[in-house]
């Protein structure tokens, strides 16, 4: 799991980003079990509070579920759709994209360009410019 305590985005938001798409890539599934939240805190190196906060928001979701004395657990709900969650996760990437493209004076033809060049590349390589 990534976090950058730097990027803006509260941690607790990245933890609970970090775990829907772990989900959504099918590195978690249902009724998996997911690290407690003081081992998450010190492999993150974060408050244990923040952990706790993005679980127990997680849970709000239902998309968590803890059982006292036998963990947390990966709680995927029928309705849950991995289609649409996973467009809505690139939806909210692309929106924070657009804007940042925005805030640096870059089109929306110069954005296409740099998608398609970055699509092209192999999954791995997907810092380096074309042009």
């Amino acid at each position: 799991m990534k976090i950058d305590p730097d990027s803006g985005t509260p941690i607790y938001l990245q933890i609970i980003d970090e775990l829907k798409t772990a989900v959504l890539s099918g590195r978690y599934r249902d009724g998996d079990r997911v690290l407690p939240v003081r081992e998450l805190a010190v492999q993150l190196r974060v408050n244990p509070n923040t952990v706790a906060k993005a679980y127990r928001l997680m849970q709000d979701e239902g998309l968590l579920v803890s059982r006292p004395g036998g963990g947390t657990f990966i709680a995927v709900p029928e309705a849950f759709s991995l289609r649409r969650e996973r467009e809505e996760a690139i939806a909210a990437q692309l929106g924070r994209l657009v804007a940042k493209a925005k805030a640096f004076d870059i089109g929306p033809e110069r954005l296409r360009e740099l998608l398609d060049d970055a699509w092209k590349r192999p999954a791995g390589d997907q810092h380096g410019m074309e042009r």
